[in-house]
Formats: structure tokens, C-alpha cells, sequence
């Protein structure tokens, strides 16, 4: 299948999942409240298939040797190119195994990451090669041979000029289980992309007995169909997923009142992720109200402090594991801290509708012509974010602030929920991520934010077929989802500003 015809089926596969959405709670029958029925159920079986593009995967293989390549050489031999070392031991490697092919140009050098020549890397290639034995240098070159043999030069060129590998530790040491001593193949792969599948079969499996049949079809509907998480961008990838199942099935037990273990699934999560911290901000604020109206800490909320403090504990101590000791640690930090004005073109957020203009959509600032095309508009944006920051910061804290407000009224699992809503106005996060909008089903509002965000995603694969910018199609997902967020918790903010005023004038 074609990108069009996919496009195409899952854009007409949308339209259905919106009007049978609609039609299903709008004259929901005999039907239980926490029952599907065969309409939803049908097309959440549907909605599955679809994700993969029935079967067609990447349309050769089940494996996504770009993910791959990051993900598994990455934290295999994290030990010997911890974040900088990557690209360039690729290079040496292949040098070494004497391809026949051209070396390519250009590579990015992950010290700095900007884009280089590669024979200036030369330097910095030798002092990578000498962090190995000769035995794990025989590894590197056999796991790089699969990769250079099993797709085309130019992939391989476009990979390195990638970001290169920046998983936290905790996560590195967790992907290290599985892939220390497996050798690079299609056997090794297929087996290491099959994780997530689980993972996430788990996760619905736990909605589904949590929240009923209902809201798991609405959630599989959602995860099936979405525009921004194609199957494309992480489909058959390794251990892409993990946080997403720690997320959900910990809102689920909160739901199920165990907080403990729920709060240890969050901690791995931000661990692994970081921006899932932003889950734990609801239940605090909830836990907040219960202390004012109650004068004492509830124990679920000790519960979930205690597990998540001890969850964020035994990550660190995973983390400095993982290969490069406690030093690992700093070591992410300072490569959090390179990439930190790295704008990418598939980003989504709050920031991105304050510092996109006319020329960031239409890509009047890209230049083609460079081996960086995105250098002057990357430069661009750094501008604008410190000139405008400012105004940034005064719309995030309004925005958290009618957050808080709406938590203020919710029960644990539901305000955790709008960790999705912190996460969006308060980091910029590329599209695939935004896989937990298959979460809010599990709100309160059950079906009315299903249908919006139904709507939503079928208005981005008709602008895919409009235009190639990837900055015209996430610039309008950032400006419709501020105002699906803004729809979802506005009135339960609105209320608690009410009755904090009916509160004051009563006092008065």
C-alpha cells in the first residue's frame, strides 16, 4: 500500500469511526453504558488492523532499520559510544569492512550536532574505535554490516544525519536486557519489534477490565487510525512503547485503587521519558484539595508518593548500570542540554502556535541546497523563542492554570489524565508521541472529546494530501489540539473559578 491509498483508507476509516461514534452515543439502544456493541467493536478490530496497513507493515519488512539502527547499536554498545559516538563508529566500521561505497559527505557530528563533513570527524572516529576491545569492536563492525547491507546507501546517509541516540539510562538499561548479547539480523530484529505489540496489547487489555468494552473500543479506534503515529514513524521499531503501556495501565490502577504500584509505572515512565512526570501533576493537585477540605494527606496519595519515589530510585540505580556508571547520567544531561534548541519539523505543542508564522509553513526558510536545509529556520526559531518569551510564559501559565483547575474537581485517574494537556503546553514533543491521545477515552467525558479528536485527525490526512510541510500539518495540529484541550477541561475550570468566587463573596 502506497502512503496516498493509505492516507486515503484510514482518512475514510475515520470519517466512519466519527459518525459511528456519534450515532452510538447519541442512540446508544438497550446497550449497558460500559458496553460497545458490534458497530464499535467491528471497527476497533478494523482500527488494529489498519495501524500496520493490514499486514504491509513498512511494505518489505515488519522492521524499522532506522529506529533500529539508533535503538539497538545505541544501547547494545552503550558502554563504548554513550550519546556522541554513534555516527562515528558507523563510519569507522564501515571504512573497515571495505563496501565499494562512497563515503558520505556529510554526517552530523553528535558532540555538537551539527552537520559536518565527514572527514572532519576523522579525529573524533579514531578516539570512538579506541573505547573498544578488539572483541566488541568485532560486533559493532558484524551488527553495522546488517544494517549496510540490508538498505540502500542513501538511507543509510539520511540516518546519520539524524539526532543520534538519547534515551535516558533507565531506559538504556532496560533495552539492554534484550539486546547486550543478540547479534544484528532479521530474526533478532523481528523478535526485539514484537515487544511494543505486547506491551500494548497489555495496556488494552488492562482498559478493557478497567474501564469496560466501551471505552477500550474507543481507545483502539483512536490508537488504529491516528494521523500523527502512523505506523511509519515507529511501527517495528524497539521498545518504543514502553512508557505509553507504564502510563495507561497506571491511570488504570489508580482507577483500581492501587496506588502504589501505579506510582512506581509512572516513575518508570518519566524515567524513560521524562515528559510523563506531567501524569503525576493531576492526582497531587487532587490530593491538595483533600487536604484543605479533610485537614490530613490522604493515604492513596501517600501510596502513590511512596511508589513513585521509590520507582524514580531504583531507575537511577538501573540507569547508572546501563554501561557508562553514574556518570551516564550527567552525560544525558548534557546531551538533553545540545538538544535543546534542536526544533524539528514534526514537533507538537503549545509553542509551536506562538513561533510559527507564514514562512515557517510555507518553508520559505528552508534551503534544500544545504546539507542542514533546515539551518536558517532552525536559527530562525531560536531567535523567536527568546525574543517571545514572554508571551510564552504568560500563555503556559494560564494554560496550566485553568489545568489545575480542572483537576481540582477530578478523582485521581481522571485528573492524571490531563497529563496529556500539561504535557502539550509545556514541552514540544515530536507527532508520534501523541499516541496517548488513545488515553482519553478513559476520561469522564467518555465519547464528546472521541468525536472531537475523530474530527481532528480526519482534517490532518485531508492536509496531508494538500501539502508536503510537515510544518503547515503540525502547526495546525498544535493549533486545533490547544483548542480540543481547551474544550475538554474548560468547564470543569470554569466551575472551580466560579465556586472559589461564589466561596470569596460568601466570606465577604
Amino acid at each position: 500500500m502506497d502512503v496516498t491509498a493509505e492516507i486515503l483508507i484510514k482518512g475514510g476509516l475515520t470519517l466512519l469511526a466519527l459518525v459511528a461514534v456519534i450515532f452510538r452515543h447519541r442512540r446508544p439502544g438497550n446497550l449497558a453504558s460500559d458496553r460497545a456493541g458490534a458497530l464499535l467493536w467491528t471497527l476497533a478490530v478494523v482500527a488494529v488492523l489498519a495501524w500496520p496497513n493490514f499486514g504491509r507493515l513498512h511494505g518489505v519488512s515488519g522492521i524499522h532499520h532506522w529506529e533500529q539502527f539508533h535503538y539497538f547499536l545505541g544501547s547494545k554498545f552503550f558502554p563504548e559510544l554513550g550519546y556522541d559516538g554513534l555516527y562515528a563508529a558507523s563510519l569507522a566500521a564501515e571504512a573497515q569492512l571495505h563496501t565499494g561505497r562512497p563515503v558520505q559527505s556529510h554526517v552530523r557530528d553528535l558532540r555538537t550536532n551539527e552537520v559536518v563533513p565527514s572527514n572532519a570527524l576523522q579525529p573524533h572516529r579514531n578516539e570512538v574505535r579506541q573505547r573498544f576491545s578488539d572483541d566488541r569492536w568485532r560486533m559493532f563492525e558484524a551488527d553495522v554490516a546488517y544494517f549496510l547491507k540490508s538498505n540502500a546507501y542513501d538511507y543509510i546517509r539520511r540516518i546519520r544525519l539524524d539526532h543520534g541516540y538519547n534515551p535516558t539510562p533507565t531506559w538504556t538499561f532496560t533495552a539492554r536486557l534484550f539486546s547486550r548479547y543478540l547479534p544484528a539480523g532479521d530474526s533478532t530484529l523481528t523478535l526485539l519489534a514484537w515487544i511494543d505489540p505486547v506491551l500494548l496489547a497489555g495496556l488494552f487489555l488492562m482498559i478493557f477490565r478497567t474501564y469496560g468494552s466501551r471505552v477500550g473500543c474507543l481507545a483502539l479506534i483512536i490508537f488504529g487510525l491516528g494521523y500523527p503515529w502512523r505506523y511509519d514513524w515507529v511501527g517495528g521499531a524497539f521498545l518504543r512503547q514502553d512508557w505509553l503501556a507504564a502510563t495507561g495501565i497506571a491511570i488504570c490502577l489508580m482507577r483500581r485503587k492501587t496506588f502504589f504500584l501505579a506510582g512506581m509505572l509512572l516513575a518508570y515512565a518519566t524515567m524513560v521519558r521524562i515528559f510523563p512526570g506531567a501524569f503525576l501533576v493531576g492526582p497531587v493537585v487532587v490530593g491538595i484539595r483533600q487536604i484543605v477540605e479533610f485537614k490530613q494527606v490522604p493515604r492513596w496519595l501517600i501510596r502513590l508518593g511512596s511508589g513513585f519515589l521509590l520507582g524514580i530510585l531504583l531507575c537511577l540505580i538501573a540507569g547508572a548500570l546501563g554501561g557508562r556508571g553514574p556518570q551516564a547520567w550527567t552525560e544525558f544531561r548534557t546531551n538533553l542540554d545540545k538538544h535543546h534548541g534542536t526544533w524539528l519539523t514534526n514537533n507538537v505543542g503549545l509553542e509551536n502556535i506562538l513561533l510559527y508564522d507564514s514562512d515557517t509553513v510555507t518553508r520559505k526558510d528552508v534551503d534544500f541546497n544545504l546539507p542542514e536545509p533546515w539551518l536558517h529556520w532552525q536559527a530562525k526559531m531560536d531567535r523567536l523563542h527568546t525574543e517571545r518569551r514572554a508571551v510564552v510564559l504568560g500563555v503556559l501559565t494560564l494554560f496550566l492554570l485553568a489545568i489545575v483547575m480542572a483537576a481540582w474537581r477530578r478523582t485521581p485517574d481522571q485528573a492524571a489524565l490531563l497529563g496529556i494537556a500539561i504535557a502539550f503546553s509545556s514541552v514540544i514533543l515530536t507527532c508520534y508521541y501523541w499516541i496517548m491521545l488513545c488515553l482519553i477515552p478513559l476520561g469522564r467525558e467518555r465519547w464528546r472529546p472521541v468525536a472531537w479528536w475523530l474530527a481532528l485527525n480526519l482534517g490532518l490526512f485531508a492536509l496531508h494530501l494538500s501539502t508536503p510541510s510537515f510544518e503547515m500539518i503540525f502547526g495546525t495540529m498544535s493549533l486545533a489540539l490547544a483548542v480540543f484541550f481547551l474544550a475538554w477541561i474548560g468547564p470543569d475550570a470554569w466551575k472551580t473559578v466560579r465556586e472559589i468566587r461564589g466561596r470569596l463573596g460568601s466570606s465577604g
